[in-house]
This record gives C-alpha cells, structure tokens and sequence, in this order.
C-alpha cells in the first residue's frame, strides 16, 4: 500500500490537474443543461474569483474521462449521476478558487513568461522531441478549448502552486514519527455516506422571498457596455519568399517551428504588422469624430465575441467617450468606442426566483444532514471495509480520492471510535470495528510522502477557514 500511495501522490494534494491539465485531449463530455440567473457566463463566485461555465463543463469532462478509465469505459451517465458528478466538478472549482483569493491577497502574480515556459515544456504539446505550435493548437481544439482558456486556467493552476511552495512547512523528527506509526495503523470500518438527496426539505415562498431579501446582491444583472466600433481590414498584399524568409529570421523566436510549417502564421504576421499604419490612421480620425467609414454599435457584457477578456479589462477602464487603440481580431482590427455604460441591477425576484429557490433548498440539505448524521452516528447501518490504512482512498466507495483522503485522514488522527465529517455537500458517517497494527516490514513511508500526509491535513482545514473567509454566489441550478 505504500508503493501504492508513493505512486500516486496525486490523491494526497488539492487535484488542481483533473479540472485543467491532465486529461487534455482526452475528448469531451457534455450533461445536459444548466439554467442561469443573470450572470450567464459565470455560475458562481468565490471572494473575487469567478468560476466560468466552460470551467465547469472541462471540469465535469474531465472528471467523466478519468472515472470513464477507472471502470474500463463501463461509465455512463447514470453512473455519473450517482456519484454526483456535477457537484464534484464544481466542488473542485470552487476549491481552487479559494485558494486563488489567498493567493491574491498574499500578492502572488503570474507571468506571462512563466505561462510560456510551463507550455512549452510540455511533453503533450511536442513532436519530434520539441514543443510543435500546430500540436498544441490541435490538442487544445479537440479538448474544446482556445488558448486563451487554457492559458487562463494553466495561470490558476501556476498561481495555486506558488501558493502551495509559500505555505510549505517542514516535518519535525516528531512529526515524522507520529505519522510514520498512523500509516502502520489499519482500521476495520464502517461507513455511510450521505448526500444532499437522501434528505427532503420543504421550503415556502415566504421563504423564498426572505432568502432572496438577504441576498439579492448575488443576483444581479450584468454590467452592460454599449460601443460604437470601426474595423479596419488586413492588407491584401503578396509577399515574395526573400520578404517571408528575412521576417521570419527576422523574428525566429516569436516561432517554435521552421519556416514551411508555420508560413501562413508569418504571413498574417506580416500583413498585421503592415496593416497596423491604417488601422492606427482610422483611429486617429475616428477619435476625432471625422471617420467617413461605416461605424458599427453593439452592447456587450464582459464576454463577448467582440473583445478578448484582455481587451474588456481594458474597456472597463475607459471613460465614456474614450477610444481603445486598434485590437486585432479575427483577421481585421478594430477600434472601439465607449459610448455608455449601464450598471448592474439587483435582478426581479420573479426573475431569479427558481434560482433562490435551488440555493434556499441546498442549504437547508446540507443544514439537515448534519441533524442527520449527530443524531445517527452512533446507531447506524452502513457498508463495512477490509482493513485500511490512511493511504486506503481507494478503498471507499461513493467518494472522490480527496474526500476519502479527507475522511481517512480525520479518522486516523482522532482517538473517537465513531463520527461524522462534512465532505462538501456529502456527509460520512463512520464507525471503527476493529484496529491492528501492520506486521509488515517491507515497505517503508519515505520522508516526501509524510511531508505530503502533513500537507494534505493542513490543505483540508485552510479550505475549511477559507470556506467562511470568502463568501460563495453561486448563479445556476444543476
């Protein structure tokens, strides 16, 4: 079990890879369809991170594909449901997204070059032993995501383990002993698992409305950005191979690949940069009001088809009446125009209503199953276990690696015989059977691994603190 637990230490950290890197190109895996409030392209906020849709939807994929492997494709959708599937993916957001607020407020930032830097040293993205932009284009289209979202999430992921190194803590000789003799330990258990559905709750529409009384700034409208916008097209020039070669020498190292296989790249390099004198003369005109070309007016939310996220983080500090210098996107420039803003609005309670209704309803659950599990644990009848040891998250079914990590690692370091732990919206009740002392000698628990027992503790209660530190919106209905 050792050897088990030293290969796959993945189970004892914050699984950041199964919402962003490890699966990639692994396919895609939808659920049906999730209703939302007003802010459609978020489903949820934790402290000041948004947790995006597609975030979601990689997630649950993910998730899908990794359990998909563990059956030997014998899971499907019915099997997903039951293990609640949905849940465990936003789970896993919102985890990540309460370790990127303490990330925040420490001051930790990512760089672009570190972003750079971890893609191309990723062994998914070469070919022929180095990283091949064509690779990594099409490894990231077939796993429906653009670069930008990958990199944004690849950013998440940097920016969680910098935290992680800053809150690195060493093992004591006593610590190491301790918990050197609770790996020797196994343990005969009985388990119950309970979820939100095993509970009815029955909520009115008093209730409702009081709910939505004390929370309706979670439910508000989007902030709504009306432009005026010109585009300027690309140049149509031919360029002769001299001109294609001398660019790109010129600028070898915008470029991983040789000159025949990324051509087309260097051209529309070419003309982008030839093209930006005009796009820069329109500017210049349409900021003085003189533009004789047509002028385009659309309203926009902060994502759009318009604008990259970079470019609205920059529209959002203009002042009405401002112009942003010429952006290029999707084979022409264009210059944009702030002409008003609308603020956002608490929504309707008519609107939201079946929003506040979900929300009111999960949490009385959660309320309920806790009542549920005080007043059954010590009298309950659940599934029994073989001996495990901590590192037994395998073991358990009904539970995702890192709660059962967390289940185990409560029971092993609590002198109680029986109990409960909240494992986000799921509660497990267990009671200990029997305890022996492993005989055996032959495998022993390496420093590293200890120092990830420590970690993997100390991850569990800062998410804990961080749960009641950071307040939780959450915008869609499973």
């Amino acid at each position: 079990m050792i050897t088990w637990m030293q290969n796959n230490k993945k189970y004892l950290i914050v699984t950041l890879w199964i919402s962003a890197i490890a699966f990639i190109g692994a396919g895609f895996v939808g659920w049906g369809s999730y209703q939302y409030g007003s802010k459609s392209q978020s489903i949820a906020r934790v402290g000041e991170v948004d947790i995006k849709m597609s975030e979601l939807q990689i997630t649950y994929s993910n998730l899908y594909g990794y359990y998909s492997q563990m059956f030997g494709g014998n899971f499907d959708e019915a099997m997903a449901k039951q293990l609640r599937l949905e849940e465990n993916a936003f789970n896993i957001l919102k985890r990540e997204a309460l370790m990127i607020n303490l990330a925040k407020e420490y001051g930790l930032r990512v760089l672009d070059e570190e972003i750079a830097e971890n893609i191309f040293k990723n062994e998914n993205f070469f070919k022929e032993g180095k990283f091949n932009r064509e690779q990594y284009e099409l490894i990231l289209k077939n796993s429906r995501l653009t670069p930008k979202e990958y990199e944004a999430r690849l950013s998440k992921v940097i920016l969680i383990s910098k935290l992680k190194e800053l809150l690195k803590i060493s093992v004591t000789p006593f610590e190491e002993e301790v918990i050197s003799s609770i790996t020797k330990l196994q343990d005969k258990l009985e388990i119950k698992i309970l979820t939100v559905g095993d509970v009815e709750v029955e909520v009115s529409e008093s209730d409702i409305r009081a709910s939505w009384e004390l929370t309706k700034n979670s439910y508000m409208s989007d902030e709504v950005y009306n432009v005026s916008y010109i585009e300027t097209p690309l140049l149509d020039k031919i360029y002769s191979a001299t001109e294609i070669e001398e660019f790109y020498n010129t600028n070898a190292l915008e470029y991983s690949d040789s000159l025949e296989k990324v051509k087309s790249q260097v051209i529309e390099d070419m003309l982008k940069k030839d093209s930006k004198k005009d796009a820069m003369r329109d500017y210049i005109s349409f900021k003085k009001g003189e533009f004789s070309g047509d002028v385009s007016s659309d309203t926009i939310t902060a994502v759009n088809l318009l604008l990259s996220p970079e470019d609205m983080n920059e529209l959002k500090t203009l002042q009405t009446g401002d112009v942003m210098k010429p952006k290029y996107s999707n084979g022409r420039y264009i210059t944009v125009k702030l002409d008003s803003i609308k603020a956002p609005e608490v929504e309707p309670f008519e609107k939201v209503s079946h929003l506040v209704k979900s929300n009111l309803e999960l949490q009385k659950r959660e309320e309920k199953l806790l009542e549920v599990a005080k007043a059954e644990y010590q009298n309950f009848s659940g599934e029994k276990t073989d001996y495990l040891d901590v590192t037994g998250v395998d073991k358990i079914k009904g539970l995702f690696p890192q709660e059962a990590s967390q289940l185990l690692n409560t029971i092993f370091t609590q002198s109680v015989d029986a109990g409960f732990v909240k494992l986000g919206s799921k509660v497990a009740m267990y009671r200990v059977l029997e305890q022996k002392i492993s005989d055996s000698s032959s495998e022993d628990i390496d420093k590293e691994t200890i120092t990830n027992l420590k970690e993997q503790i100390l991850d569990n209660n800062l998410i804990k603190k961080l749960e009641y530190h950071y307040p939780v919106e959450t915008y869609f209905k499973g």
